[in-house]
């Protein structure tokens, strides 16, 4: 029982390792995709300091 109980705890580790950088891959590539803001609409906080992009 002792060996099973270690193959699944090795086995989870595991999957919540390929769980982490799968997540921070998506994160990478959303973010990586966002920084384009030419042609849309952002709000802006300060009218006055607001430019438009185009």
């Amino acid at each position: 029982m002792d060996i099973l109980a270690r193959r699944l705890t090795i086995i989870t580790l595991l999957m919540a390792i390929f769980a982490i950088m799968l997540a921070a891959a998506v994160e990478t590539d959303y973010r990586r995709g966002t920084h384009n803001a030419n042609g849309k609409l952002v709000a802006c906080s300060a009218p006055q300091m607001c430019r438009a992009s185009i």
